[in-house]
């Protein structure tokens, strides 16, 4: 496999960075006349509830711990969304030092509706390309989020490997 140019590789990096901005640019937009939700919270709390959780809820803990993020970062979150009236915060009644959190009936149609819109504008993006041209990027798109999610894994678990000859 032939290394890729500093140039090349500033490049690629520039075009992730512009893809990120005009995409979240476009969103925010698309998102201006749907039900404020915190579309980005509620998207990964359904997420969460959905993978770690059951019965339509999740532990506050677990969902800090799926997040990657600290409890009071969460519990700032949450309660954000809770003064929204889209999420509901209750003691697990299993067990009293545990917290479970559910969306909300609103918060499920603030969601819906956030993702209707998004889908919208996504569709509208996808109007612009021809059709050759897009299943050549959903092709090449695929090769580069398979050559991430590799490179991602291998850093990952050389990081791992030098942690555990560590002595503490």
């Amino acid at each position: 496999m032939k290394e890729p140019k500093p140039l090349e590789l500033q490049g690629l990096i520039h075009f992730m960075g512009r893809l990120r901005a005009v995409s979240a640019r476009g969103m925010r937009a698309a998102l201006a006349d749907a039900p404020k939700c915190r579309f980005g919270m509620l998207e990964r709390l359904q997420y969460a509830i959905r993978v770690y959780g059951s019965d339509g809820a999740v532990y506050v803990s677990e969902l800090a711990r799926a997040a990657g993020k600290p409890m009071p970062a969460v519990s700032r979150g949450l309660r954000l969304l809770e003064q929204d009236g889209m999420v509901e915060r209750r003691t697990d009644p299993q067990d009293r030092r545990k917290t479970l959190v559910r969306i909300t009936p609103a918060g499920q149609h603030a969601l819906q509706e956030c993702e209707q819109a998004l889908n919208a504008y996504f569709a509208r993006v996808m109007g612009r390309i021809e059709p050759a041209q897009l299943a050549q990027m959903m092709a090449l798109g695929d090769v580069l989020l398979s050559a991430l999610e590799a490179e991602t894994a291998a850093t990952a678990a050389a990081k791992e490997e030098c942690l555990d000859g560590k002595d503490f």
